[in-house]
């Protein structure tokens, strides 16, 4: 970094013409280094003919001029000293042959790096084949799944998820649901977003993750097909099928996706419980068969009703149907291995998930300065149907029964409205200064009613202890101000962003309320400094806050089996916390981010258990301090003309100060992610892709998680048509990706063992119709302004 610093950085001229000397502008001159065919830049000429070169370090090099229409020609060789240097005419002849058909073509990396961002690019690469949202989501750099399968950023929960820049206004359960049902195929990439600007949602402890869909731009009718059948330890298989009308300023679209989802899942508990000096001991052995379906789908259309403003109106849609089977045994005994009773138990789960959502976008360009007024309406409704039956047996070592066997129902139906209304503008200050501002409200009204009852009798009774209906409600009301501008190789974004929140949640079974109304202003700056295109450097900061989700706050609980359960908290406040970022970019491609994340009144998963009745359950609170810091090092690759590679790599020191199940807790643990991702073009209609991903052991909240690790294979076969296309990818292709945990802390000692069923090989078939030409046409510049001056 330093030699570069301190090298002559000098300027490499010239000019393309045509045989008779004619200037030929939108000619294309790449540099290179002599004896070799890597291009070390690009550009277009202007309206003279005339190309320029900038930091164009020592050696010896040539420039290549290309242009459609003419054969390509190159420079003579030539030395870079000091001294700027200015090339003799390179001259293009016209070439006669005849073009029946040209077809640009460009591939974008598999990760792309920009300025507080990494971007995975998933269209048309086989890690799209067959997977869903989820899948694809946790192989984006940084990303990765806790033992409860939410979503971490940087090793850290509260993260945020946006459609297309959209919030989802989802969390834990709901998200998770939607994730699975959203079809790998509709995406275009997933951003991670580490920095922040007053315009964005303050939601998210430590960033964002943006899911960018496809959108499709060309002239006429088109679409796409895709078909895939898959298989680990059970059949699974999706289709989807997308189509879009474009004719001059009016573009129909739409999807419709279809998903069944079979797997298998085994689960492996050991559980120590202490109970006046007497230990009791259970083992439990469990078998989860699960199956998913979903059918996905989503239309509208998008209208310039003016050269200026552009009206948008789209529909989403969603509906889940999935079913559990769960059987388990547990052995229970006064010491490891000998076991006095046997609890049997099995449950038989269905739930109905549906989601609907509507949104209207309307972008009104005042002027050509840059002025642009943008109106978002947003309307979501989730609507959930939740019924769960048990049956509990305790039996001694001979398998006779010990009591009556307890059967047990539960129904759960849940109801989600959302409305938003949010209004954006822009307001160029000067040629390199701008101010946006705007306003957002949200209403968001949760409504949780659980019926819980007990077979007596042959009567089913309802079992007060364990009903409950669960109201919340929610209101923000939010406004921004961002200032961007930039001086010479400097440039500053900052801004403030005030949020103030009404929250009702209300238990009508147990008359627990909880209200609260407080306003939070959330600052941010950003300071990036350019020494040149090569070198950009960027400092930032920005306060966050998580939320906690409908489900954490309702006082109920939500049992996975006779002895473990999930217990809700209402007084769970949400946690703030103040992130500052480093990040350095090295010759456009390579990333390097530093960040430091203080999180205060932190969300943190504590444990709680009943040694009487040996049961335990998890429960989260504000239970003190986390002091976050991370290094993510992005490092792309070009091993040679066909394997090109970008490299991931992670690592997070945590530091948490505070109480864990009553324990006055110091905690100090570290987490090394790395993602390495191979892209192979073995041909010119073959291409394959391998991906390795390793998570060393840490320590999280009263959990030490084991390392793990796992490997995806695919690849590519494009037909001749280039309209179709055949993708084979497998998942944890050895099955060494399942995550297993103990807690030796405190009064708790326990140890889970999982075996998922995520080995699994996907075949995809996938076929693009009608007009696949992109029509280009030069825009026209002329307008209300430039007129009035002539």
């Amino acid at each position: 970094m330093i030699v570069s610093f301190v090298q002559a950085q000098v300027k490499v001229t010239g000019k393309v013409q045509s045989a008779d000397s004619v200037p030929l502008p939108l000619a294309t001159a790449y540099l290179m280094k002599v004896n070799s065919a890597v291009v070390l830049k690009a550009v277009g000429t202007n309206e003279s003919g005339e190309y320029q070169f900038t930091d164009v370090g020592p050696g010896s090099y040539l420039v290549e001029a290309k242009m459609v229409g003419y054969a390509s020609n190159r420079s003579a060789t030539f030395a870079i000293n000091k001294s700027d240097h200015s090339l003799a005419v390179i001259h293009l002849n016209t070439d006669n042959r005849k073009l029946q058909e040209v077809m640009v073509e460009g591939k974008r990396p598999m990760v792309e790096s920009k300025p507080g961002k990494l971007i995975l690019n998933v269209e048309n690469s086989p890690l799209a084949a067959g997977n869903n949202a989820l899948d694809i989501v946790q192989r984006a750099p940084g990303v990765s799944l806790d033992n409860n399968n939410n979503l971490q950023l940087m090793g850290q929960s509260g993260v945020a998820v946006t459609i297309d820049g959209r919030q989802t206004y989802m969390s834990g359960e709901q998200l998770l649901n939607f994730l699975k049902s959203t079809d790998g195929n509709q995406i275009k990439s997933v951003e991670v977003i580490t920095t922040r600007a007053a315009k964005d949602d303050a939601e998210g402890a430590v960033g964002t993750i943006n899911i960018v869909l496809k959108k499709n731009r060309m002239e006429g009718f088109n679409g796409a097909f895709n078909l895939t059948a898959g298989h680990g330890e059970k059949f699974r298989g999706n289709s989807s099928l997308s189509l879009n009308y474009k004719r001059n300023n009016t573009t129909l679209f739409g999807s419709y996706a279809y998903s069944d989802e079979k797997s298998h899942r085994k689960l492996y508990i050991d559980r120590v419980i202490q109970n006046g000096g007497q230990k009791k001991y259970f083992n439990q052995k469990s078998t989860l068969d699960e199956d998913e379906r979903n059918h996905s789908y989503r239309f509208g259309v998008e209208q310039k009703t003016s050269s200026r403003n552009t009206l948008t109106l789209q529909f989403n849609g969603s509906n889940n149907t999935e079913c559990n089977d769960n059987n388990s045994k547990t052995n229970i005994g006064t010491a490891v291995s000998v076991y006095d009773t046997i609890l049997s138990s099995s449950s038989s789960f269905k739930e109905l998930f549906d989601r609907y959502s509507a949104n209207l976008n309307n972008e009104f360009k005042i002027d050509s300065n840059g002025r642009k007024l943008t109106v978002d309406l947003d309307w979501s409704k989730f609507r959930s149907s939740k019924r769960v039956t048990y049956l509990n047996q305790y039996a001694d070592l001979n398998s006779k029964p010990i009591g009556p066997a307890e059967n047990e129902r539960s129904g759960m139906p849940i109801g989600i409205d959302i409305y938003v209304a949010k209004f954006d503008y822009e307001h160029p200050l000067s040629k390199k200064s701008k101010l946006e501002m705007g306003a957002k409200y949200s209403n968001v009204k949760s409504d949780n009613d659980l019926l819980f009852e007990k077979l007596q009798n042959d009567s089913w009774v309802n079992d007060t202890t364990r009903t409950n209906h669960f109201v919340y409600k929610e209101q923000i009301v939010a406004g921004y101000l961002d200032y961007n501008t930039s001086i010479g190789k400097w440039s500053l974004k900052a801004g403030v962003r005030g949020e103030y929140t009404i929250s009702d949640g209300n238990s009508l079974t147990t008359s627990k309320r909880v209200k609260r109304d407080y306003f939070q202003l959330f600052p941010n700056a950003n300071l990036t400094y350019s020494l040149n295109e090569n070198h950009i450097l960027s400092l930032g900061y920005t306060r966050k806050v998580t939320r906690p989700n409908y489900r954490q706050l309702n006082p109920f609980d939500y049992y996975i089996d006779k002895l473990t359960f999930e217990r809700g908290n209402p007084y769970l406040n949400p946690q703030f916390s103040n992130e500052f970022t480093l990040n350095y970019t090295l010759l456009q491609r390579y990333n390097v981010t530093l960040g430091v994340n203080d999180v205060k009144d932190a969300i943190v998963e504590s444990m709680g258990q009943d040694s009487v009745k040996g049961e335990t359950w998890v429960i989260r609170e504000n239970l003190g301090r986390n002091l976050n810091s991370y290094l993510n090092l992005n490092i792309p690759v070009t091993v040679s003309k066909i394997w090109s590679m970008n490299n991931n790599i992670t690592g997070i020191y945590f530091d948490f100060d505070g109480m864990i199940s009553g324990i006055q807790v110091k905690r100090k643990s570290f987490l090394l992610q790395a993602n390495s991702m191979h892209n192979l073009k073995l041909s010119k209609s073959l291409s394959a892709n391998v991906n390795l991903r390793y998570f060393s052991p840490f320590k999280y909240s009263v959990y030490d998680l084991e390392g793990r690790w796992d490997m995806e294979v695919g690849a590519t076969k494009t037909f001749k048509d280039q309209r179709s296309s055949l993708k084979l990818a497998v998942s944890d292709l050895f099955n060494t990706g399942n995550q297993n945990l103990l807690t030796t802390f405190g009064e708790f000692d326990s140890k889970i063992r999982q075996r998922q069923d995520r080995r699994v090989v996907r075949l995809t078939y996938s076929y693009k119709f009608g007009n696949l030409k992109n029509n280009y046409r030069k825009k026209d510049t002329s307008n209300e302004e430039k007129d009035r001056a002539q």
